[in-house]
């Protein structure tokens, strides 16, 4: 097997059993109260759908990257929602339920709302992208709903079982996303270096940085919705805007571009996250062991 292919596989797994292992610490019941929110689920829409593709947009315009990285830069703004978005926010202290019941909304509203903004995009680019809404409704399934139904069953069905499992895949997912990420860079840490050009890595920084701020905006009156809202348009999803490229006819580079962008944002993510433990450690701290015991 290539090193790409063991790359692809071990992210799809760990990512699969990261969305797995929170849902099956989280009661239905709680997660679909959660769901009674429109008017909060139009902020995180506008957050997640609207100002990163927006300013991805504006960024490409504005700045002179190299046509893999514009290319990586538009895809990754397109699709959201990866796996790693519960987990991550989960740290900044929110309640479990509330973040399952975002997640589940939005990745299953990105099978027509993805299509729709690269139909809306596709305009202003010479070569246009391909985003069928089977293509995006097959990896929502598989990557982000699946996993969830998965795991709120076993979580209503033995739910003592289903909670020592959870720890368990946590901690698999995590060293299988730790091989992954060394794995990454030992096959693509040339590639990296070489799309290290032309503000490459101040346009990813800068759409990060803008959908924290976005999320943090349109968050709600509470720190913590803020910082989960802001973390959930952060975080892209990878595979995601790589099949969209493949289906469109990109580059091997603009696969490189979107995976140092991942990287990127997971280190902006992070140093986000430090920040707010900082600022207010009791609080976070209270939250998260609320979160937990849900």
């Amino acid at each position: 097997m290539e090193p790409k292919q063991m790359i692809g596989l071990l992210v799809q797994a760990s990512l699969f059993l990261m969305i797995a292992a929170v849902a099956m610490e989280s009661d239905w019941r709680s997660v679909l109260a959660h769901l009674r929110q429109p008017a909060r689920l139009l902020r995180a829409i506008i957050a997640v759908n609207v100002v990163v593709p927006l300013l991805a947009f504006i960024l490409v315009k504005i700045m002179a990257l190299d046509p893999p990285v514009a290319a990586g830069l538009i895809l990754m703004s397109v699709s959201p929602l990866a796996p790693l978005v519960p987990g991550n926010a989960l740290k900044s202290g929110a309640d479990r339920s509330d973040v399952l019941a975002l997640y589940a909304v939005l990745i299953a509203l990105a099978i027509f709302l993805v299509p729709l903004t690269v139909v809306i995009i596709n305009p202003f680019f010479a070569h246009h992208a391909n985003a069928p809404v089977a293509l995006i409704a097959r990896i929502v399934v598989v990557s982000g709903l699946l996993p969830i139904v998965l795991g709120l069953a076993f979580a209503a069905l033995l739910p003592a079982l289903a909670r020592r499992a959870a720890r368990v895949l946590k901690i698999l997912s995590n060293l299988i996303l730790l091989l992954f990420v060394l794995l990454l860079l030992w096959a693509e840490g040339r590639e990296f270096l070489e799309l290290l050009g032309d503000g490459t890595i101040i346009a990813f920084a800068c759409t990060a940085f803008g959908a924290l701020l976005a999320g943090y905006w349109l968050g709600g009156p509470d720190r913590t919705g803020r910082a989960t809202l802001g973390i959930t348009a952060a975080i892209r999803h990878p595979g995601m805007a790589i099949a969209i490229s493949q289906a469109s006819g990109g580059r091997t580079q603009t696969t490189v571009a979107i995976l140092l962008f991942l990287l990127n944002s997971a280190v902006i993510v992070a140093l986000y996250q430090a920040w707010l433990r900082r600022s207010a450690p009791g609080a976070i701290s209270r939250e998260a062991s609320s979160g937990a015991a849900d």
